[in-house]
């Protein structure tokens, strides 16, 4: 018979959808415009083995590979490219030559004997259109073009080598192999009694290759693999098992050794196992000389072209969107920010007291910044001129007179279904408002929801449409340690500010390496609240307005501009490392403003502890003011009264307002004042007599 060359199967790639998940995850998360080679896996199977694959699936990125179960190792390298036109234009001839050089050192090195898996080897070129959801990759499996094989007779099954008796000890040998990188390539000995089953570093010397086998009798040899192959033709890693041998085995070269090709059903039995008569290369394989390398596999329709697959259809919509709605920001942190932390935005509870103009501008820039739990409380329906105003609301919410808060939190589903969010209509009682017998109970149900909310909550919005209506939840938010974050509007101005927390460090703070020259550095638990500033206790502020006295007036643009600096605020304490402790600053003295340093900056800018704007000069200033001893909401009397009396002091507060001016001394501190004006009016009058 006419000898012939021995032809393989190739490999071919099967990418589980869940590999191209795990690369978008890995892109955007932690590769960014990183493109260097990735060490992957990838297996294959010799159990029911169809079509010869290596499969990868969402583990192949994991650096402790877990096998599945009757499989075996391969090794690859992924290259990601950054563009479709950095995947065009890679020399693909290289490229795979280079990986195919990095596989000859490793079997130079003599490493490939004592782990025999490292012989199985792939390469990954790739371009995620991560916008799209598109991905373009092409698969090459590494061989040397000389590693060629002859045969003079055809591949014989084992039963036509071996008796049923010697099958079964075969068979009892392999599957005692328990590593499964031992078992992927192997040598087989016939000892005339039985057979022994050697791990190839057993056998083969790398350090004295000219001994490798001389004088053994080969017909009593048997070199063995796992193969995938389901067909009579041999898996393609056959191939650099002849390329390893001829190398580390020169003896072998040009003459006829076995072959057994070892492949499970599912009973585990190898009875179609095929055993192979082949001629060795003529020539030794010197991988220090240039060496050929082949491989890339062919496309669907057999041609050698890269693939494409688009995963839009088949990936879930919450999680598509769960990684959309994210994206800007994790692009973000490939050059602008890279140490920006959004699991620390994506984790904060935010209440939102007050779903009108504001509300709904601070929930959509919550949403833009990744914040994953929302709460709206507002008592109020949406009305007709709400809509064009708060972007939120539709006509169709106006027309049934829908509830705002609950309403405002199903819109935001609407616009990303995987947020936790909801609404609860609520009114929040109010200093100056008094209550009857009749409204007792409500009263005091109402102050222990919202209690409970800002307990549930990390920062609490104060976007109400009254002073008065800030006020108790400026109290409770202080006692129970809360970020506060308040926006008040005027027609053409604004106000937004952090305040000051009541808390006490975990640990002391240096406060001295945050100052700087020519300014003031006001620690955050010294800073004010929005009380701190008027020494009046809020009272009813709709009692004798008109109707453009009861509503907010503002430009159109004042809300927007306010609830956008109100979430940005939030997003820059959130990033300094101090939160809710960071410092404020203003000028010393007139003085030195000439001389005052820049104020200090984290990764988003600085952090102001107040913003005032107008909208009618364009102005904007950033004054930082330190808490009032005496302040009817933060001070440490009303916190005091509040824990020892609970409801009971907020009952009195809001039955008359001139109680909270009492209690914390304003009233005394006003009299001292009226008394000495009089006073030195009376002295003028009786010197001018």
């Amino acid at each position: 018979m006419d000898t012939k060359i021995l032809q393989y199967t190739p490999f071919t790639s099967f990418v589980h959808p869940s590999f191209w998940h795990k690369l978008a995850e890995n892109k955007i998360n932690i590769d960014r415009l990183c493109d260097s080679a990735k060490n992957i896996f990838g297996y294959y199977c010799n159990l029911d083995a169809t079509n010869c694959l290596v499969e990868v699936e969402c583990t192949a990125f994991n650096k402790v590979f877990v096998l599945p179960k009757n499989c075996y190792y391969a090794h690859g390298i992924l290259y990601n490219k950054n563009t479709i036109e950095d995947f065009k234009e890679v020399d693909k001839n290289k490229l795979l030559q280079e990986e195919g050089n990095r596989i000859g050192k490793l079997i130079e090195s003599g490493k490939c004997l004592e782990d025999p898996s490292l012989l199985v080897n792939f390469l990954v070129l790739s371009y995620a259109d991560l916008k799209k959801y598109k991905f373009y990759y092409w698969f090459a499996f590494p061989t040397p073009i000389d590693a060629i094989l002859l045969i003079n007779k055809p591949p014989a099954k084992v039963g036509e080598v071996f008796t049923v008796e010697q099958i079964e000890v075969i068979k009892e040998k392999y599957l005692t192999i328990e590593d499964a990188r031992k078992r992927s390539f192997f040598i087989l000995e016939n000892i005339g009694h039985g057979f022994k089953i050697h791990a190839l570093s057993d056998v083969i010397s790398e350090s004295d290759r000219e001994n490798n086998f001389k004088g053994t009798d080969l017909t009593k040899i048997y070199f063995g693999f796992s193969d995938p192959s389901e067909y009579v033709n041999p898996g393609w890693q056959l191939r650099i098992f002849t390329a390893f041998l001829s190398y580390l085995c020169p003896n072998l070269c040009g003459g006829a050794i076995n072959f057994i090709a070892i492949k499970l059903k599912r009973q585990l039995t190898i009875d179609e196992s095929i055993v192979y008569v082949a001629r060795m290369p003529e020539k030794s394989i010197n991988f220090s000389d240039e060496v050929k390398w082949i491989g890339w596999e062919l496309n669907s329709v057999g041609k050698y072209l890269p693939r494409v697959v688009s995963m839009a259809d088949s990936m879930d919509p919450e999680k598509l969107a769960e990684t959309s709605v994210n994206l800007n920001l994790k692009l973000m942190r490939w050059r602008i920010v890279p140490e920006l932390n959004l699991d620390a935005i994506a984790e904060t509870k935010c209440l939102l007291l007050g779903a009108g103009t504001l509300g709904c501008s601070v929930a959509r820039n919550l949403l833009s910044w990744g914040v994953n739990w929302v709460t709206f409380v507002d008592y109020g329906n949406v009305s007709y001129s709400n809509p064009v105003r708060q972007n939120l609301f539709k006509h169709e919410d106006a027309q049934f007179s829908r509830p705002k808060a609950s309403t405002a939190a199903k819109r935001l589903l609407e616009i990303y279904p995987a947020l936790t969010t909801k609404g609860i209509s609520l009114h929040i009682p109010m200093p100056g408002h008094p209550i009857g017998d009749s409204t007792r109970d409500q009263t005091i149900k109402d102050i222990d929801t919202l209690e409970k909310l800002i307990i549930e909550h990390d920062i609490v919005y104060l976007l109400t449409d009254s002073r008065e209506s800030r006020w108790l939840p400026t109290v409770l938010a202080n006692f129970h340690g809360k970020i506060v974050i308040n926006a008040a509007l005027g027609f053409d101005s604004y106000l937004v500010m952090r305040h000051g927390t009541r808390k006490s460090p975990p640990e002391p703070i240096d406060y001295q390496k945050y100052e700087r020259k020519g300014l003031k550095c006001i620690p955050g638990n010294h800073l004010g609240c929005y009380f701190c500033n008027d020494v009046t206790a809020p009272g009813n502020s709709m009692r004798d307005r008109t109707l453009d006295q009861q509503c907010t007036v503002t430009r159109p643009a004042v809300s927007n501009i306010a609830g956008s600096l109100a979430v940005e605020l939030m997003t820059t304490l959130l990033q300094h490392e101090l939160r809710e402790f960071a410092p404020a600053y203003i000028v010393a003295s007139s003085a030195q403003r000439t001389e005052a340093e820049a104020l200090p900056e984290g990764i988003l800018g600085i952090l102001p502890h107040s913003i005032r704007g107008v909208i009618s000069s364009f102005e904007q200033i950033l004054p930082a003011t330190e808490n009032f001893s005496q302040c009817i909401a933060c001070s440490h009397k009303i916190l005091e009264e509040y824990s020892k009396r609970k409801v009971d002091f907020i009952l009195d507060a809001l039955n008359t307002s001139k109680y909270l001016e009492d209690l914390t001394g304003i009233t005394e501190m006003m009299k001292e004042s009226h008394e000495d004006i009089i006073e030195c009016a009376d002295s003028d009058f009786e010197l001018s007599d």
